[in-house]
């Protein structure tokens, strides 16, 4: 069936919140004509989407993934010891939800409150929270839904690790509960929920819960993929449709060959934190004096946008453990026999399958204590006064545990690992992205600004000593890959122990009985004393210089990006008001991350899809419509041959 000419509404990129509000209108009124154009290919039936545990080759950039883009510092960073970051993009049909890492954690009620916006406080948003979620947990919270239709589980299997490094850290202070995303905890561990259908063993991305589920049984969601959009189409002030190119017909550095589609109603832009505000300046919207460079009539002179750029920040170390743990790391080197047994898992029982599963079982949010703070310099004190000190419900990072080695497997040795992350949850550091062209194809100027606020270095180095204190606790710890750690000097007491590579040669083939305890040694046959007291390693101003350049030389973006397109009011630098309108336009709203203008503590999948259920709410009341909610389920529709079972927008 071809395209139309005309729309209604039309939502520019497929991620969460794009697929979200077209899934939602459409559903609503079956006359209402909603076209989706999304920049990447179409995710679905793709078994590298569906299936949870292979989520790690879409994250790669090695010239064979075409799932995500990748932007990278336009300059090299002093903040990053001469380094370019890197920030990949979802590009595809779902978004991040089509291959991210399936972790699912919510933001704090505080975060939401801090928008200082009527209308999206937690308590105002909480009952969209409930509607988007089918939650699989066992929980007592009053927070989580049991009828939307994003999944949330524990997947197919929980490894030994996580209860391994569950108690490991209460022995650090940090407590477990059941459920640490509920809004409030900001200081606990807890077994780390996934987006998978526990009843299927599959991946719960937008597209298929949004988007398929509509196109299934109504002919009015019209989807258009490999086609990037250009600008917004205005007369005057009003968005009238949008300028799309398709894949095939890019041509870089010169005019590219544009479809128009026009929109009676709504022009809705949804691509994200990084690409809504290069629509914006290509259509008119921005600041007027970079317009006017590039030769782009100015229809709202909105200096914000792309401005404020936020993400999250991440390092990672890695350890070894017992070879009797169950660990991915054979799976992720390519070993045959095992890839063929854990693929052959997930054909015959995926809700039980390993692979059903992302390998990261445990997790903690945690905040410093007093004695704690007293470490970590002005810089971040100022911020804790400022920022943390009266919320108790912020956290200031995450921790979790991932069963393997997240790194090249080629260039480690043999073994088996745990790769701990740190996630840095509100940082002070932004940056920028602004166009460089009107083709929609020619790279922007792109300023991370990751690490350029001094406070930012203070909890990542804070957060790297308890993981470390964590692992050291655990009783499958048998020691720490150097290469993925800090450099300290051979002589610190802080400096890294790993097993020597004749050691690893001569007992990897077999059983893995060699373990490192404080430093010490313990020959093939001698028992593993798990139970010694362990004492906290004690760091030099030297060790934390060492901590600091390890950051500058290895922080990378967590693919949380925020804040370009900020809600607030215009004189601040505001781009959109309450009800997402753009300012200085009519019919043309932002619906996506882009419009935070502040900091989110969580993997943002799940905000990203609540700024969508707020988003479609919005328009909805704008239309005059009223939104199919679960208390008006409609039934399956038959499922063409080949294709899996989705569950319905309701």
């Amino acid at each position: 069936m071809g395209l139309p000419e005309e729309v209604d509404v039309i939502v520019c990129g497929g991620g969460p919140a794009g697929c979200v509000v077209a899934g939602r209108l459409a559903y609503a009124d079956p006359n209402l004509k909603v076209m989706l154009i999304e920049g990447g290919a179409n995710n679905r039936d793709d078994p590298w989407v569906y299936r949870p545990g292979i989520y790690v080759r879409n994250m790669q950039q090695d010239g064979v993934n075409d799932k995500a883009k990748f932007y990278t510092d336009t300059n090299a960073s002093p903040h990053l010891r001469g380094r370019q970051s890197i920030v990949p993009c979802a590009n595809i049909l779902g978004g991040g939800s089509s291959i991210n890492f399936q972790m699912y954690t919510r933001a704090s009620a505080s975060d939401w409150d801090d928008f200082k916006t009527p209308g999206w406080t937690a308590k105002d948003l909480l009952p969209l929270m409930k509607r988007l979620e089918n939650y699989q947990k066992p929980t007592n919270n009053q927070t989580h839904g049991y009828d939307g239709p994003i999944a949330i589980s524990n997947g197919g299997s929980v490894s030994a690790l996580a209860q391994d490094f569950l108690r490991a850290s209460d022995a650090i202070g940090v407590p477990f509960s059941d459920d640490i995303q509920d809004l409030d905890t900001a200081h606990a561990s807890e077994i780390w929920a996934k987006y998978i259908n526990r009843h299927t063993g599959r991946r719960s991305d937008a597209a298929t819960a949004y988007v398929h589920s509509v196109m299934d049984i109504q002919h009015n969601l019209y989807l258009r993929t490999n086609a990037r959009v250009s600008r917004v189409v205005f007369e005057g002030t009003k968005a009238v449709g949008v300028a799309y190119v398709p894949a095939r017909n890019r041509v870089h550095g010169a005019r590219v060959q544009e479809t128009i589609v026009k929109a009676r109603k709504c022009v809705v832009l949804s691509s994200g934190t990084l690409g809504t505000p290069q629509i914006l300046e290509r259509s008119g919207v921005g600041c007027s004096k970079l317009l006017q460079q590039l030769d782009i009539k100015v229809v709202s002179d909105l200096p914000g946008v792309g401005e404020q750029y936020q993400d999250h920040y991440t390092t990672l170390s890695i350890y070894r453990v017992s070879n009797e743990s169950f660990t991915l790391d054979d799976f992720l080197r390519g070993d045959p026999q095992v890839r063929k047994e854990l693929f052959a898992e997930w054909e015959t029982s995926p809700e039980k399958a390993r692979l059903s599963s992302n390998a990261i079982d445990a997790g903690f949010k945690i905040r410093p204590t007093e004695e704690e703070l007293k470490t970590m310099g002005p810089e971040f004190n100022a911020l804790w006064d400022r920022y943390f000190k009266d919320k108790p419900d912020k956290p200031v990072m995450f921790g979790s545990i991932v069963s393997g080695a997240y790194a090249d497997h080629s260039l480690l040795p043999p073994g088996k690992y745990i790769t701990m992350f740190q996630y840095l949850e509100y940082p002070a550091s932004r940056g920028k992205i602004h166009i460089t062209s009107q083709n929609p194809y020619v790279q922007p100027f792109f300023d991370s600004g990751f690490m350029n606020d001094k406070a930012d270095f203070a909890p990542i180095r804070w957060s790297y000593k308890k993981t470390r204190e964590v692992a050291r606790r655990m009783d499958a710890f048998r020691g720490e890959l150097t290469s993925h750690h800090p450099h300290f000097h051979p002589a610190s007491p802080a400096a890294c122990k790993d097993i020597d590579i004749k050691t690893a040669l001569e007992v990897l083939p077999g059983s893995f009985t060699v373990g490192i305890h404080m430093g010490t040694w313990h020959k093939p046959g001698e028992e593993y004393k798990a139970n010694k007291v362990i004492e906290d390693i004690v760091y030099s101003e030297e060790d934390d210089k060492a901590i600091d350049d390890w950051i500058a030389d290895h922080v990378e973006t967590t693919w949380h990006s925020l804040g370009t397109c900020a809600m607030k009011p215009r004189e601040e630098g505001g781009v959109v008001d309450g009800r997402l309108n753009v300012f200085g336009t009519q019919n043309l709203k932002c619906v996506d991350l882009s419009i935070c203008p502040d900091n989110l503590g969580t993997n943002t999948y799940s905000s990203a899809l609540l700024v969508g259920e707020k988003g479609a709410s919005l328009i909805a009341e704008d239309l005059g419509l009223k939104l199919r909610l679960p208390h008006a389920p409609v039934p399956h529709a038959p499922v063409p041959a080949g294709r899996p079972q989705t569950q319905l927008v309701r």
